[in-house]
């Protein structure tokens, strides 16, 4: 099983970009039931890296894509709250639809979700 705590860091450190780097190689070389998984993690991370570039559309995007694939894998995969991840990312998604062309990229660093580890 591939090792994903740095990811994690990284994502939770606001590094969407090395995030999304980090979570396309483990896309690369995991199994196939995996895949999704992967997937919608580096398209929420990249939907971060977006919404903070001020690129709202392409946020928009990638996270109605990454949730989507999330969503398979509720409540909880490899110890990440995926109901918590996904239901703040649901909040952005809220956000970004009724209103996203006016917003300043700095109001959303304080609604970006961390990505919380149950133990």
């Amino acid at each position: 099983m591939i090792e994903i705590s740095k990811g994690i860091s990284l994502f939770n450190e606001a590094d969407f970009f090395s995030a999304h780097d980090f979570f396309e190689d483990c896309w690369v070389i995991c199994d196939r039931e995996e895949r999704l998984f992967f997937q919608g993690m580096v398209q929420i991370s990249v939907g971060c890296f977006h919404l903070l570039s001020g690129n709202y559309k392409g946020s928009l995007s990638q996270f109605m894509k990454g949730t989507k694939k999330l969503r398979n894998f509720k409540p909880s995969y490899r110890k990440i709250n995926i109901n918590t991840l996904v239901n703040e990312i649901e909040v952005l998604i809220k956000t970004l639809t009724e209103n996203y062309i006016n917003e300043d990229p700095k109001k959303f660093w304080k609604i970006i979700p961390k990505i919380e580890i149950e133990t």
